[in-house]
């Protein structure tokens, strides 16, 4: 009974994060793709969870769904974005996507193991599980981003301070007649410049 209720679970929560993604790639409406992209998170939490790494699962919703998401649901909905003009590049650009999709696919598919989906497991397999077990899940992924993928680790460390970087250049850069703010000229002003008195004559 247990399985058999851990598989419609998963067969349920598999299934709408499929609909959910294949939602955001369609919707014309980038709100209603943000919001679906949120469902397809929330949706690959509850997996992760059934498999019993539960730190993705919490980080997956607390990071992506709590604050990436939602940044990117304000900008999205702060943009005046043209819906037309957006349908017509999705046709125009949509056999380039179909094969970038297919590449992907095909690099996936060519990562993978060979012997992933055997039933068989040798004995130092079952040796590493068991150890796997014993080990929290943060530990666990700690140990694996630090020996094994540290490369990597830095490397994507790397291109997110880049990112950073370049977003703050481009927000500093000093647009043409642009009215900016001068804190020096306001802190070294009198109070004589501040306010001026004039004398008026009184209207009879």
């Amino acid at each position: 009974m247990h399985d058999l209720l851990l598989q419609v679970i998963f067969y349920i929560f598999s299934g709408l994060t499929i609909a959910s993604a294949l939602m955001v790639v369609t919707q014309n409406n980038p709100v209603r793709c943000v919001l679906f992209l949120v469902l397809a998170f929330l949706c690959s939490s509850v997996l992760w969870l059934l498999v019993e790494a539960e730190f993705l699962a919490l980080i997956l919703v607390l990071v992506y769904v709590g604050a990436v998401m939602t940044l990117f649901l304000f900008v999205v909905m702060m943009l005046n974005i043209d819906i037309e003009s957006m349908r017509t590049h999705f046709m125009r650009y949509l056999p380039y996507g179909l094969i970038l999709v297919a590449l992907l696919t095909w690099l996936m598919m060519c990562a993978l193991p060979h012997d992933l989906f055997h039933t068989a497991v040798s004995e130092s397999g079952i040796a590493l599980a068991t150890a796997a077990v014993n080990q929290p899940n943060t530990a666990a992924i700690g140990m694996v981003l630090y020996t094994d993928y540290v490369l990597a680790f830095e490397l994507a460390a790397v291109i997110l301070l880049v990112a950073i970087v370049s977003a703050i250049m481009l927000v500093h850069r000093k647009p043409i007649r642009s009215k900016q703010q001068n804190i020096v000229q306001q802190i070294m002003t009198r109070r004589d410049d501040r306010v001026t008195l004039l004398a008026m004559k009184a209207e009879k």
